[in-house]
């Protein structure tokens, strides 16, 4: 389960990156395909951005969860 946990804490730090990047205004093809519009507001990216960073707290918290019961 550690295993799990180290991958799940980079995955998710991933992910906040990338919502980090996208919240500071970056409209990049690369991070936003599936439905990309070249024209997004700085407002539609900063939401895109915050959500996506909220997301990444799942994998954070399962990583958690992984070392906690790791131990016992």
């Amino acid at each position: 389960m550690l295993g799990f946990s180290i991958f799940m804490i980079i995955f998710g730090s991933l992910i906040f990156i990338a919502g980090l990047y996208i919240y500071n205004g970056h409209n990049s093809e690369l991070l936003i395909w599936k439905g990309y519009n070249k024209n997004a507001s700085k407002e539609e990216l900063k939401n895109i951005g915050m959500w996506t960073m909220v997301a990444s707290l799942v994998p954070f918290i399962l990583a958690v969860l992984g070392i906690i019961f790791n131990f016992q």
